[in-house]
């Protein structure tokens, strides 16, 4: 009896340390911040697909196509005004199913995190 008991709490352990599916990617989708920029109204989205690639329009206008990939609520993306390999690192804090804030884990390229960073993003229908 020891045994079965024991062998099913390390099986519990094993499925909870290997999840073996992380379930619908939260991140696909388009979402917008809107903001002042040097006294005008700009629009950004980033349009996040289901099969790992992205792309970035500034006032509608495709300015960024990139691949990423969602681990948790950790987000690994690269892109082509930052060069291959110049992978940036954020944590994506979600609000709901509506809105999200990326803040920087670590990230070289200057352009992607000072558009991103702590700024607010709600989901577009």
């Amino acid at each position: 009896m020891k045994k079965i008991i024991l062998s099913c709490l390390l099986a519990l352990i094993v499925l909870s340390a290997f999840k073996l599916t992380d379930g619908p990617n939260p991140l696909v989708g388009r979402w917008e911040n809107t903001r002042l920029f040097q006294g005008s109204k700009m629009s950004l989205i980033g349009n996040f697909k289901s099969d790992g690639t992205y792309s970035g329009f500034i006032n509608k206008k495709a300015f960024v196509t990139g691949k990423y990939q969602m681990k948790h609520d950790t987000l690994y993306i690269d892109d082509s005004t930052c060069g291959a390999g110049y992978t940036g690192i954020y944590q994506v804090q979600f609000f709901g199913q509506d809105s999200l804030k990326f803040h920087v884990i670590r990230d070289t390229c200057q352009g992607r995190r000072e558009g991103t960073d702590n700024f607010l993003f709600r989901k577009l229908k």
